[in-house]
C-alpha cells in the first residue's frame, strides 16, 4: 500500500525557531539565544515527513500569496510534495517556537482557512490510501465524513488546546477515524480521566487505533484491543517542535508498508528522536532507508 497516496489536510506555517534559550524575556527585554532557524511548520511537517518516507503526499492547505508563502512553497516542492491543492490566501501563517528547559512554547498567527471539502472529495476518488487531518481544522467534520464515506482510513492528530479537547466537536470526529494520535495530557483532558491507561482504554472504545506518546517514558498504543508499550529512544533534545508530527507520520508510513504493530511503534519512536536533534520540526525527519536500517538493529520486534 506504500504506493497509494496520502492526503494531509491542515494549516501550514513558517516556523521561526529560537533554541538554546536560558529563559524567556521579561517585558521590554531582549534575550539572545544560542541557535535559531526557520522551517516549514504545522501540517507541512507531516507532509515532509511522509514524503521523505517514500509515501506520495498531497498537502491540502492554505499559503499566503506573499514572499513568505513563495518561500514555503518552494521548500515543499523540493521535498517532493504535491502542492497542486495548496490555495493562496492573503497572508502566510507564522509561528515562533521558543525552546527552553527541554520543552517549548509557541506563539502563532493563523489566517482563516478556506473550506477544502470539495477539493478533498475529488482527490479521494484517486488512489488514496490515507487522510491525515488536523482535528482542529474548522472544516474537519466535513472532511472526515467525506473520507469515511469513500472508505479511506482517517488519522486524527490532536494538539494542546484544552477548550477544544473538551468539546463535543472533537468527539464527533471519532466515529470517522481509524487512527488517533495524542500525548498523555491531551488524552487525560479528552476523557476526563486521571490515569493514562484508563484514558487510553476510553479512547479505544471510539477509535480502533489509539497511540499515546509519553515523552521520556515512551509510547503506548491500544490497537483493536491489543495494548502495547515501547520505551523512548534516547535523544539529545535540541528542538521539540514537530516531534509528534514526525512520530505520527512514521507510524502511518509504517502501517501503509505493512509493518506489524510493534515495529511501527519502534520506527515512529526512533524517527521522533531524530527530529528533536535538529532545529525545525521537519529538519531531522528521516528517510525510509534509515528507518529500515534502524529496524534491522532492533531484535525481536517483528
Amino acid at each position: 500500500m506504500a504506493d497509494l497516496g496520502t492526503l494531509v489536510v491542515g494549516p501550514s506555517f513558517i516556523d521561526i525557531v529560537m533554541s538554546e534559550m536560558s529563559r524567556l524575556p521579561a517585558a521590554g527585554e531582549e534575550v539572545h539565544v544560542g541557535n535559531a532557524s526557520w522551517a516549514p511548520g504545522g501540517y507541512a511537517i507531516s507532509a515532509i515527513a511522509l514524503s521523505r518516507l517514500g509515501i506520495p503526499t498531497t498537502l491540502v492547505t492554505d499559503v499566503g500569496a506573499d514572499d513568505l508563502g513563495d518561500t514555503l512553497l518552494a521548500r515543499l516542492r523540493r521535498e517532493g510534495i504535491d502542492t497542486s491543492e495548496v490555495q493562496r490566501t492573503e497572508r502566510t501563517n507564522i509561528a515562533v517556537a521558543l525552546n527552553w528547559s527541554g520543552d517549548r512554547g509557541i506563539v502563532s498567527y493563523t489566517h482563516p482557512l478556506k473550506d477544502p471539502t470539495e477539493r478533498v472529495r475529488d482527490l479521494l476518488k484517486a488512489d488514496v490510501g490515507l487522510t491525515l487531518l488536523s482535528a482542529r481544522h474548522p472544516h474537519a467534520r466535513a472532511v472526515a465524513a467525506e473520507s469515511f464515506a469513500q472508505g479511506v482510513p482517517l488519522a486524527l492528530s490532536l494538539s494542546w488546546h484544552p477548550e477544544f479537547l473538551m468539546s463535543s466537536a472533537l468527539k464527533q470526529l471519532f466515529p470517522y477515524a481509524r487512527y488517533l494520535f495524542c500525548n498523555v495530557p491531551e488524552a487525560l483532558v479528552v476523557t476526563g480521566e486521571s490515569e493514562f491507561v484508563r484514558a487510553l482504554s476510553v479512547l479505544g472504545e471510539s477509535v480502533p487505533e489509539v497511540i499515546v506518546t509519553r515523552g521520556a517514558e515512551g509510547v503506548a498504543a491500544l490497537v483493536e484491543g491489543e495494548f502495547v508499550e515501547v520505551p523512548a529512544e534516547p535523544a539529545i533534545m535540541v528542538d521539540a517542535t514537530g516531534a509528534g508530527d514526525v512520530f505520527a507520520s512514521t507510524y502511518l508510513a509504517s502501517t501503509l508498508r505493512g509493518l506489524p504493530l510493534k515495529s511501527r511503534l519502534y520506527a515512529a519512536t526512533w524517527a521522533a528522536a531524530q527530529a528533536v536533534r535538529e532545529v525545525g520540526g521537519s529538519t531531522g525527519a528521516p528517510t525510509w532507508a534509515s528507518v529500515e536500517e534502524h529496524l534491522k538493529e532492533c531484535e525481536g520486534i517483528k
